[in-house]
């Protein structure tokens, strides 16, 4: 069941100033457990022994050959949801908007919560507890023998992103448990003697825990330089581990995760193959397409590069023009998704009620759902730039 519910207007805090929705979407609790059940299954066969290393074609093999013992947090699980059916789009090891969407969810359905499904992720201060855990627990699969003290959010230009206001509030959230945090320019980062990484500002205090939220996932730019040297040290714990990304958030795992044969020979139990066969549209590889065949059936596809982010290169088939398509054809990072139309919700804006699209995104911690989040756009890509658009709340059906 998809559906809004109108709110109040959210006018105080930095977070506030980003763009929210006046909605909330509504969702049947078959798909939220359609959903966690899709995000156990894909975390299991991503971390068995037979998957396949995609080292080698992301030119970076020395990542997937490490041994490491942390995985990444606020995994970002993107859906559609269409005829009571959620559909996986993507996967991102980086995804921004959790502690902003908390806080929009919070002040939506924080009293209707104790009716629907969604109580689960309810009160704000429970999940912001879970969040910190994540955190925690990343730190001792690492580094079990002493607390995790300090805690650093990277970025390239931070002052300048688009999501800038959250990196303030996740500060507050780790003071708030006794945890020192800060915000720090990827490039600003300081090399210590003992190949640690530390703060410009304290260039004398080792950084435990790196909050990676830069673009550069397998941390190849010269502007990570430091950091690398340092993650592959073992001088700090960097999360999301880079290893992660390859894992699960290169579009081409979307390749392997839709391909019932590479599944079963994987290990993927009847079950898992059964699901993941709704849940996950079909993507290929776009060379192994003929171009003349890709141009034919255009219409039926999203054309994303391997390393997408933020809808960024991403070609909708039926919008794209011939010369795009031969130029993106002759790219090896390129996969074909079959298309899937996002769901549709009434919201209320400045200029009266419109019906906009939607998608899903689930928060996610190794194999668990910490919350469920909305986007709310108008356009041939999820943008959160839609007036009257943005993050909208998720409320979990208990009819």
């Amino acid at each position: 069941m998809l559906s809004s519910m109108p709110h109040p207007s959210a006018s105080d805090g930095s977070w506030a100033q980003l763009p929210l929705a006046a909605s909330v979407v509504v969702l049947d609790g078959g798909v939220v457990e359609q959903i966690a059940a899709t995000v156990r299954a894909l975390y299991r066969i991503a971390h068995l022994p037979a998957f396949p290393s995609l080292g080698e074609e992301a030119g970076d093999p020395e990542i997937e050959a490490r041994n490491v013992r942390n995985a990444a947090v606020m995994m970002g699980y993107d859906f559609h949801i269409s005829e009571g059916q959620a559909h996986l789009i993507e996967i991102n090891t980086n995804a921004g908007g959790a502690l902003i969407n908390a806080r929009h969810t919070d002040r939506l359905v924080g009293v209707s919560a104790r009716e629907c499904l969604c109580r689960d992720w309810m009160p704000l201060e429970r999940l912001e507890e879970r969040i910190v855990e994540s955190f925690r627990e990343e730190f001792r699969s690492v580094c079990a023998e002493r607390p995790l003290r300090n805690v650093a959010l990277v970025d390239d230009a931070p002052e300048s992103q688009f999501l800038r206001g959250e990196f303030e509030l996740y500060c507050d959230l780790f003071r708030r448990f006794g945890i020192e945090s800060e915000v720090i320019d990827t490039k600003r980062l300081v090399e210590l003697p003992d190949g640690g990484v530390a703060s410009p500002e304290r260039p004398g205090l080792p950084l435990d825990l790196v909050y990676l939220r830069d673009t550069d996932f397998l941390l190849q730019t010269p502007r990570a330089r430091v950091l690398r040297r340092a993650w592959f040290a073992n001088r700090v714990v960097v999360t999301p581990s880079p290893r992660e990304y390859l894992r699960l958030a290169d579009k081409r795992r979307l390749v392997a995760f839709s391909d019932p044969r590479l599944l079963r020979s994987l290990g993927a139990t009847e079950e898992e193959q059964a699901l993941l066969g709704r849940v996950v549209p079909r993507t290929l590889r776009l060379q192994d397409l003929e171009l003349s065949r890709a141009w034919q059936e255009r219409k039926r596809w999203v054309f994303k590069p391997a390393a997408a982010f933020g809808s960024r290169a991403v070609y909708r088939g039926d919008k794209i023009t011939r010369r795009k398509l031969e130029e993106v054809h002759a790219r090896s990072d390129y996969v074909a998704q079959e298309r899937v139309e996002p769901g549709a919700v009434e919201v209320r804006t400045e200029r009266g009620t419109q019906r906009m699209k939607f998608d899903v995104r689930a928060y996610v911690y190794r194999d668990r759902v910490l919350m469920l989040g909305a986007r709310v756009y108008q356009g041939q890509v999820t943008t959160m730039r839609t007036p009257g658009g943005g993050f909208s709340a998720v409320c979990v059906s208990s009819a």
